[in-house]
């Protein structure tokens, strides 16, 4: 055992964290992530649980369980499993494993030198998985979780936790689900996974069953609910989780999972964080019950930004809460008003500061803003030439964004713009250095002190 580490609370803690009401977060990127066709190394790995954990911030022990890996896969696994646990010292670490009773002890075994070791092992709660994956009925399926559950426990003998996953609930009977889960809890098991294995639940239909399903749940039964995102619909499908009373949940970041992945770390975090507190009544709690006070959300932008260095998978414009688009501005009405629509103040809850941007909808103010951040200060007759400029730019380029700095006066301005010139298509080249040069007549003509350009300034507007 790995006696370095201090040894978090044994087994039972979890679920009375779950009961209190506290959220907890399963993240999945190096587990179910894989299945997107991408490989985390050990260190990899340990890097990106402790961003999360920084996140979770001062509840991070008792509300993080990172998903470390799937040691059935092999050697290459099970070493980058050990490292984890090597290397991280808060919050749970767990590994899946099939139903099967040597991967079950393999895992086991591994868990013993954890922090706080979990064993998952999954069970098809559906027909067609069970028939797929045991040859068995989703009776039959039970009886052998039943069994190797008995000898989990008997072989973990309270060093270790073990959980179970009811595996394709979207096709199960409700009821059974339910009984399944009552049973599995009787027999030892902390956590019920319940699991859209095949993601195709609905909203509306989720309701009802998770309704059903909860409703029939014994009150000392733990849900963690995890929810693929091939329809889109698993960010909604955790939000009605959580307002019928689950509070554990299993996401990764950007995403990541089979098929079309799982809800959004970043997005589940984000949803949270920038709730107002009649959003958070509306689900049945609040932020000091949910634990969100606790957090640290300025951390999730950066946490992103790894994983998406780490994997090569570039932030979109779009992402919400992550995307390179966030408190950007780039047209008049907005940046005449910008609180006007903006859902929630993106500076003060993730520390992403106002940005404006210069491209073909800029108005005259923008590109004065945009200047003004440049160290120049524009009289409006050279901020509207520059902005017809800019969209003559834009339009002849066929790229949306201009950068402003290269038609302000530098000694290498022009040089610049020639090479650029060179650059672009017969049919447009020429057109820029004329556009450019009556710029700078305008500019010249102002009595204006202009600083030199900086990208330390750019990179500040």
């Amino acid at each position: 055992m790995n006696t370095a580490l201090p040894r978090h609370p044994g087994p039972g803690v979890l679920p009375e964290t779950l009961r209190d009401g506290r959220l907890v977060l399963c993240e999945e990127v190096a587990r179910d992530g894989a299945q997107a066709k991408t490989l985390l190394l050990g260190p990899q790995r340990v890097d990106l649980f402790r961003r999360t954990a920084e996140v979770m911030g001062e509840h991070a022990d008792e509300c993080l369980v990172s998903m470390v890996g799937f040691p059935a896969i092999g050697p290459g696994e099970v070493d980058c499993v050990r490292q984890c646990l090597a290397a991280l010292d808060v919050g749970y670490q767990q590994v899946v494993c099939r139903t099967i009773e040597r991967d079950l002890l393999q895992c086991i075994e591994l868990m013993r030198d954890a922090h706080a070791g979990r064993v998952l092992f999954v069970v098809p709660a559906s027909r067609p998985l069970a028939s797929a994956m045991l040859h068995a009925t989703p009776e039959e399926a039970l009886e052998e979780a039943v069994r190797l559950l008995r000898l989990g426990l008997e072989e973990a003998a309270g060093e270790v936790s073990i959980d179970v996953c009811l595996a394709d609930i979207g096709r199960a009977e409700p009821d059974a689900v339910a009984d399944a889960a009552n049973r599995l809890t009787q027999e030892g098991a902390e956590v019920i996974m319940m699991a859209d294995t095949i993601g195709r639940l609905h909203p509306l239909g989720h309701r009802d069953r998770l309704t059903r399903i909860t409703r029939r749940l014994e009150p000392e039964v733990c849900v963690h609910a995890h929810f693929h995102n091939d329809l889109g619909l698993a960010l909604g499908l955790n939000l009605q989780a959580l307002e019928l009373g689950h509070r554990m949940f299993g996401t990764s970041w950007l995403g990541l999972g089979e098929r079309s992945g799982l809800g959004n770390t970043e997005e589940l975090l984000g949803v949270l964080a920038t709730a107002t507190d009649g959003q958070l009544e509306d689900l049945g709690t609040d932020r000091d019950r949910l634990g969100i006070s606790g957090w640290r959300p300025e951390r999730i932008v950066e946490t992103a930004r790894a994983a998406a260095a780490v994997l090569e998978m570039p932030r979109r414009v779009t992402d919400p809460f992550v995307g390179t688009g966030v408190n950007s501005i780039s047209t008049g009405t907005p940046f005449v008003e910008p609180e006007a629509f903006q859902p929630y103040d993106a500076e003060a809850v993730l520390e992403v500061p106002r940005r404006v941007e210069l491209t073909h909808l800029a108005s005259t103010r923008v590109v004065e803003e945009v200047a003004r951040g440049l160290g120049v200060e524009l009289s409006r007759e050279a901020a509207a030439t520059i902005r017809d400029m800019i969209k003559a730019e834009a339009y002849a380029s066929g790229s949306a964004r201009v950068d402003l700095e290269r038609l302000l006066p530098g000694a290498a301005a022009e040089a610049q713009l020639e090479q650029l010139d060179e650059q672009r298509s017969p049919a447009h080249q020429g057109e820029l250095l004329p556009r450019t040069r009556q710029v700078l007549q305008v500019l010249q003509a102002q009595p204006v002190e202009r600083p030199k350009v900086t990208r330390a300034r750019q990179a500040r507007a």
